[in-house]
């Protein structure tokens, strides 16, 4: 498959800071810019960002609500973590055992 060059203009700074997280994450700027085009293409909009730019607080809100998992905890601090998550997720996902 034939490679192309984008660019875009932008501070300087927010580049080199950027650079220097995306780093830290293991990524370069092409691997950033493939999955923006990557999530661009699957749904057909930019993700949702706040004035700030950060997401949208909604959409962290959904991402919370989607993956946070509510376990009854003892008043006593005695239960055993691991058997009440379990528990917990066999009602909400289906068993592979």
């Amino acid at each position: 498959m034939a490679t192309i060059l984008v660019s875009a203009r932008m501070p300087q700074a927010k580049k080199e800071a950027a650079v220097r997280v995306l780093d830290s994450l293991g990524v370069t700027v092409s691997d950033l810019i493939n999955q923006a085009f990557d999530y661009v293409l699957e749904e057909h909009r930019l993700p949702e960002v706040g004035a700030s730019g950060r997401p949208a607080r909604d959409s962290f809100a959904s991402f919370m609500d989607a993956t946070t998992l509510e376990v009854a905890w003892p008043a006593d601090d005695a239960g055993d973590y691991k058997a009440m998550l379990r528990e917990g997720m066999l009602h909400d996902y289906e068993s592979l055992a």
